[in-house]
């Protein structure tokens, strides 16, 4: 049997402190959340989050695609906050990711399937209109999503499997950008608004 082990991190966060965060979405309130769950900026991606759990059941590297190179945890999951000023930029991973709406206001979920296509879901609460708490992107899909028009700030939880490695992250190019935006072009401009910080046009 498989032991299954969290990462646990002590801070002193008071149900009063987090029910003042959830009945609130000011801006300064994202400081407030980053504070109380310990997040930091997540590189090259944008956004904030923390490691929360990290599988203690390993897969053998000779048991999983190509696409890896060694061994993996079974599964990883992360806090992830999203700000005006932050969103996820294009990325790919080779496993399947699941995203977990907690609280705060929509996000908009962008994905390019390999074999071709927009995905565009909403993460949130307003099941009547669409949106939805849970939104699943497949290893192999690229990625991306924003706070939703007006928005200001998201709590997300990410849960990977097999478990996040950086080895296996991989953020678009500007070149890579371009030829996502010209295969897409109904979708091109909420492509490159989408891009990495370092090289949006």
């Amino acid at each position: 049997m498989c032991l299954l082990l969290a990462t646990i991190v002590t801070f002193s966060v008071t149900h009063k402190q987090m029910d003042e965060v959830m009945m609130s979405r000011n801006p300064q309130d994202a400081q407030a959340i980053k504070t109380l769950l310990g997040l930091k900026p997540l590189p090259q991606e944008g956004g904030f989050y923390r490691e929360t759990y990290r599988s203690a059941c390993t897969i053998a590297g000779a048991g999983l695609p190509a696409s890896y190179e060694g061994d993996r945890n079974a599964g990883t999951a992360i806090y992830f906050l999203l700000t005006p000023e932050e969103h996820s930029a294009w990325h790919v991973l080779p496993s399947d990711e699941l995203f977990h709406f907690y609280l705060g206001d929509p996000v908009v979920m962008t994905q390019l399937p390999p074999g071709g296509g927009v995905d565009t879901q909403t993460l949130g609460v307003d099941l009547a209109a669409g949106q939805r708490p849970q939104v699943l992107v497949p290893g192999g899909a690229w990625q991306a999503c924003r706070l939703a028009a007006g928005g200001a700030l998201a709590l997300l939880g990410c849960t990977v499997a097999p478990g996040f490695d950086f080895r296996d992250f991989h953020v678009a190019t500007p070149e890579e950008v371009d030829r996502l935006a010209e295969r897409n072009p109904t979708a091109s401009e909420e492509i490159r608004r989408l891009a990495p910080r370092a090289h949006r046009s």
